[in-house]
């Protein structure tokens, strides 16, 4: 376990270095000048110039670099450009909403795909069972975007169950906060669920022909007991794979959903700093979302241990 906490610590760094250095030359791509932008196209170029000295962008790109790097090996990600804040200030406002979102629609997606999946292997003949089936493949295939706007037209528009935008957060204002959540969580569960289903799904059907299930039901076992006690553990290992890379990627990447349905969360910040040019943010956020794909990925690496007694032995 120490060895496995080293070698992560290790990548942390190594991925840190890698991630920040690539974004830190990738964004300076962007066109337009951040100064210039700010200042609007009637400024004065004396303005521009000092506006630049003041948010450090004078001088070489390697320079700008070494300078960037030097405050971030001591713990200053700099301060946003647009909300005159440091960088982790504005990234800690931002992330509740979008941990708010994505911790919740991947434990609802992972008891729903356990659920369907369990019932479509002991009750395969089921005609609910296999309608869920299909259904999997057809949520796999719809786009975010397209099932967020039809749900704002059928139950915001038309019925009027649940606002169409808006964030409030549970810990605060919970009455508030849950109708505002349904609509966003439900596009995420569809989608997670739906590639959940599959994943769970190739990996049961891997497990029930082996020989060590016919000595369980020898042994006088139900379908349900091994399915719960012996199939589930074993077949679980692909989708707690498949449930740590979703969740860190859902943290940086839910634009669409926080965009459509107005959340203040890190997709939505993130959006807005690219559109203004906010370097410092932009850098930040990047490197937030590199850690804690680490950190996930180290969660899902320990719990490997639980679900499976051969990694435990090794």
């Amino acid at each position: 376990m120490t060895a496995l906490l080293v070698r992560r610590l290790r990548d942390l760094v190594v991925i840190l270095v890698i991630v920040g250095t690539m974004m830190f030359f990738v964004i300076r791509l962007i066109p337009g000048d951040p100064a210039q932008a700010i200042l609007g196209p009637t400024a004065r170029p004396s303005d521009v110039d000092a506006l630049r000295a003041s948010m450090g962008l004078n001088g070489s790109i390697w320079e700008q670099y070494l300078s960037w790097a030097g405050h971030v090996v001591r713990g200053d990600f700099g301060t946003s450009i647009t909300y005159h804040a440091p960088v982790l200030d504005v990234v800690a406002e931002h992330i509740l909403p979008t941990l708010t979102l994505a911790v919740l629609s991947t434990v609802i997606s992972f008891f729903l795909s356990v659920a369907i999946t369990s019932w479509q292997a002991v009750s395969p003949r089921n005609p609910v069972a296999r309608t869920l089936d299909r259904l999997s493949s057809l949520g796999m295939a719809m786009p975010d975007f397209w099932i967020s706007l039809m749900l704002v037209l059928v139950f915001s528009v038309t019925l009027r169950w649940f606002p169409s935008s808006g964030y409030h957060s549970l810990l605060s204002d919970p009455a508030a906060a849950v109708p505002a959540l349904v609509l966003p969580l439900t596009v995420l569960v569809l989608g997670q669920t739906a590639l959940f289903v599959l994943t769970l799904r190739e990996s049961l059907l891997g497990e029930l022909p082996l020989a060590y299930l016919r000595t369980a039901r020898v042994k006088g076992l139900s379908e349900r007991q091994v399915m719960v006690k012996h199939v589930l553990p074993n077949a679980m290992m692909p989708l707690v794979t498949q449930l740590g890379s979703n969740f860190a990627m859902l943290v940086g990447g839910i634009v669409i959903i926080e965009s459509i349905f107005v959340v203040p969360g890190l997709g939505h910040l993130l959006m807005g700093a690219v559109s203004t040019r906010d370097f410092p943010l932009i850098q930040g956020v990047t490197l937030f979302v590199a850690v804690l794909f680490v950190v996930v990925n180290l969660l899902v690496d320990l719990s490997y241990a639980l679900l499976d007694p051969k990694v435990r032995v090794s």
